[in-house]
């Protein structure tokens, strides 16, 4: 039986799917998340900082984890950088927006042809 075949493959496929799909999701709260910031200049991501800082440590590392890039918008908005490295950063968010997304759609293309 091939590698790609069987259950072991359906399991990778599924884990493949489910990882991109929440990728893909915590990007589209990042962008939500920013525009709210831009539109509304809210104190949103000082609050938000200050909840993720005061997380206990396990709790925390696992919200870091799940939240990875909305965590450096945070930190970048937080951490008061000039105009030109906060345009850095979120060139390298919309850079990394775009590898997640094209992610989900590779496996959804692949999906799609795989059903035929």
């Amino acid at each position: 039986m091939s590698a790609s075949g069987g259950t072991g493959g359906r399991i990778g496929r599924a884990v493949e799917l489910v990882l991109v799909v929440a990728a893909s999701l915590v990007f589209v709260l990042l962008w939500v998340y920013a525009a709210l910031d831009v539109l509304t200049d809210s104190s949103l991501p000082a609050d938000t900082w200050a909840w993720l800082s005061g997380l206990p440590l396990i709790p925390a590392i696992v919200v870091w984890l799940a939240i990875l890039p909305l965590g450096v918008y945070l930190w970048a908005a937080q951490a008061g950088l000039d105009h030109i490295w906060l345009g850095l950063v979120v060139v390298g968010l919309v850079a990394w927006t775009w590898i997640a997304w094209s992610g989900l759609v590779r496996v959804m293309w692949r999906r799609a042809t795989a059903a035929g």
